[in-house]
């Protein structure tokens, strides 16, 4: 959304991980905002664009409907309009009768005000046409992959529409968006295809291997994940197991306590638990730095992308293997 405002009107921008970018004048401001604690409720924005409701965060949220209420809570803060994911369960039921604005849905039900058709996912891309309102608005030909960054385009297209940006200029933006950072960052280091990515939900996770299968359908994917906080991870474990199956191979690390870290003792059982429950062609394995080699010397790397997710300090993870791709190739 920042990347394709800037290159309409002046727009200032910031993103959960920290960067941004500030330019006097602005006429957008475009921010990431967080449901955790309520966060999001601090702010009052002309727009909300809500992408889906996921049972997250359970040290704080007790079940779904908790969840859901507090987007609930955030459409009274909105001014001008939100732009939701009609096709999710949960979405699809906000109420905005209170503060009387408009609700506009996005997706690929014919019931979304806004819709992505005739979707062609391949290695090269991405391909969909939008219909705005029930009328054609354009055909996109993007180099994106996996079916959720179609929904994040769509959005951004969706909003951009409302604020009567024309077809070319949203087109000619989005061609030369590069991605965010820890999202799908893709590096070859001497032939082997490695990429980082934040995934650390269930539904973020089978995302993103999704993702890497629409572009190499013919690579074995080897997944290395840290899962993120005790919390999450013991009330997930099946839904975790069940992600990460979409993996040739998976490696576990300990599991990163974030904020949790007085949770610890019973977090190598937790770990060992989601090991056993996954499923995948070769299995599960645990990682550690001392045993960084058994990914170079149990895979054929050749015929592999090594993809490492998490939200905590799993990158120490992947700087290792780099370090080893270089020692053993050269």
């Amino acid at each position: 959304m920042g990347h394709l405002l800037s290159g309409v009107s002046p727009t200032s921008y910031l993103i959960g991980n920290g960067t941004g970018f500030y330019e006097n004048n602005s006429k957008y401001f475009v921010f990431e905002a967080c449901e955790y604690k309520r966060h999001f409720l601090a702010y009052e924005p002309d727009y909300a664009i809500m992408t889906n409701i996921d049972f997250d965060h359970p040290d704080y949220y007790l079940d779904i409907n908790d969840v859901f209420q507090a987007f609930q809570s955030l459409t009274h803060n909105v001014k001008k309009g939100i732009i939701a994911y009609g096709d999710d369960q949960y979405l699809c039921k906000l109420d905005n009768n209170n503060n009387n604005i408009n609700i506009y849905y996005y997706g690929i039900g014919s019931e979304n005000d806004f819709q992505a058709r005739n979707i062609q996912l391949d290695a090269n891309g991405s391909k969909f046409d939008v219909y705005c309102f029930n009328k054609f608005f354009g055909h996109f030909q993007l180099a994106i992959f996996g079916f959720h960054n179609i929904l994040n385009h769509l959005a951004v297209i969706s909003f951009a529409f409302l604020e009567n940006i024309g077809f070319n200029q949203i087109i000619n933006q989005l061609n030369t968006f590069k991605g965010v950072t820890r999202r799908f960052n893709e590096k070859t280091i001497n032939n082997i295809k490695i990429i980082d990515d934040y995934a650390h939900h269930p539904t973020e996770i089978k995302a993103t291997l999704l993702s890497i299968r629409q572009k190499y359908p013919t690579l074995n994917i080897i997944s290395i994940f840290q899962p993120h906080t005790f919390s999450r991870t013991k009330t997930f474990l099946n839904e975790f197991a069940n992600s990460l199956d979409f993996s040739n191979k998976v490696y576990l690390c300990d599991i990163f306590g974030s904020r949790e870290y007085n949770k610890s003792t019973d977090g190598g059982i937790i770990i060992d638990e989601l090991m056993l429950k996954i499923k995948t062609h070769a299995g599960a394995s645990i990682l550690t730095l001392d045993n960084i080699d058994i990914l170079f010397d149990n895979n054929d790397n050749r015929d592999c992308v090594f993809v490492f997710m998490g939200a905590g300090d799993i990158q120490k993870f992947q700087k290792a293997f780099e370090q080893l791709c270089i020692k053993r190739v050269n």
